[in-house]
């Protein structure tokens, strides 16, 4: 039980980090209307969703 808890809070807190950093550069991206930042903003939250898929699935492995 305390392993599921575990990867649980470690989502929570994987998930604020993310919206912290990228969704708010994001929203701020979008914020001043400049296409070119908000496709670029908008990858880097894609591909920082990505990169803790991959992280909670090698974790999950172990």
């Amino acid at each position: 039980m305390q392993k599921r808890d575990d990867v649980e809070n470690w989502a929570v807190y994987r998930a604020q980090q993310i919206l912290m950093r990228e969704g708010m550069d994001l929203a701020l991206s979008a914020r001043d209307f400049d296409s070119g930042t908000v496709r670029a903003k908008g990858k880097l939250l894609a591909m920082a969703i990505a990169a803790s898929l991959v992280e909670a699935s090698a974790a999950r492995a172990e």
